[in-house]
């Protein structure tokens, strides 16, 4: 494997051009999971903060499995390129989805406590 400043060599033999292939099958079954998964998030109207970036996240990793499997067939650097820019996006817009999941059970265990609090101490009188 030769690398340079500007370009990373890669020796490209059937295991690997089968190991793509099969990386770009399973991004798009997962991609289109996600974006499914996003859809029936979006039902609610909070629960799209999760929803939407879920969509967004399924297709990027969908265009990134078309990317690999187009990469696998054609042995064409460009679409390796792609997928991996894909792919990137992709955990992006995933590591959105888990920050806005953590900040809302925050806020919901802290909406909880406060409820508790009042509600118990009501009680007492």
């Amino acid at each position: 494997m030769d690398m340079t400043k500007d370009i990373i060599q890669i020796d490209v033999d059937p295991v690997i051009i089968k190991k793509m292939s099969f990386i770009g099958t399973i991004h798009k079954i997962f991609g289109v999971l996600a974006i499914i998964a996003g859809g029936f998030t979006c039902f609610g109207i909070i629960t799209a903060i999760f929803g939407v970036p879920c969509i967004i996240a399924g297709i990027k990793l969908f265009k990134s499995g078309s990317s690999f499997s187009y990469a696998a067939y054609s042995n064409d650097g460009k679409f390796l390129r792609e997928a991996i820019i894909n792919l990137a996006s992709y955990w992006l817009f995933n590591l959105i989805t888990i920050a806005a999941t953590i900040v809302f059970y925050i806020l919901f265990l802290i909406i909880l406590m406060i409820a508790v609090s009042a509600n118990s101490s009501s009680y007492y009188y």
